[in-house]
């Protein structure tokens, strides 16, 4: 690989988990954080999965240290993997997709990470904190309904600011993928190994 094209692929990593760091850390409305739209991006432009993983993860346990752990630490990680699985699955298998149709797989992507996040750490919330009671999970997932506003809100925004400065930086330098100019619907994928 190019040295060149190395030290921009590790100054990008970096740069995404000084982004998340900053991101978690400073204040902002619960939930809405880049790290599942980052999660997504990365697992959909990246040639190897277990980079965008361990960036994620990395980028997690940074901010973690600095703001606090807590129990549910593993299952927030867990769904953020899944991200990275689902923008690797789901987006970068359909790279050729363009315009209106990426857009709407990138939109769709972000939801389904969205409605896992809610679903399964608010099953864990109730396992740690509630009755195991049916209501106790009632009450829980209640409790949480006003938290999703934000993480849908976020997810999408990020998501939509990932894809579409990698569209447009891709676009300026004329980078191509499958001889095609990049576009949000052609991702350049990077070849880390």
């Amino acid at each position: 690989m190019h040295l060149n094209h190395r030290l921009s692929t590790i100054a990008t990593l970096v740069a995404m988990v000084a982004v998340a760091v900053i991101a978690r850390w400073l204040p902002h409305p619960p939930n809405f954080t880049p790290l599942a739209a980052m999660a997504l991006f990365a697992g959909a432009t990246m040639m190897r999965p277990w980079v965008s993983a361990a960036t994620i993860v990395t980028a997690m346990l940074v901010s973690d240290a600095l703001i606090g752990v807590h129990s549910l630490m593993p299952v927030i990680y867990g769904c953020l993997l899944l991200n990275v699985w689902i923008g690797h699955r789901w987006l970068a298998n359909r790279s050729t997709a363009a315009g209106p149709r990426r857009a709407m797989l990138v939109v769709g992507g972000s939801l389904l990470g969205s409605v896992v996040f809610f679903a399964v750490t608010n099953f864990g919330h109730w396992l740690c904190f509630y009755p195991h009671t049916t209501d106790g999970l009632f009450s829980c997932f209640t409790a949480a309904i006003p938290f999703f506003q934000y993480t849908v809100t976020g997810d999408l925004f990020y998501a939509g600011v990932f894809f579409s400065a990698h569209a447009f930086a891709g676009r300026a330098v004329g980078v191509t993928s499958h001889g095609k100019t990049s576009l949000v619907g052609n991702a350049v994928r990077s070849p880390i190994r």
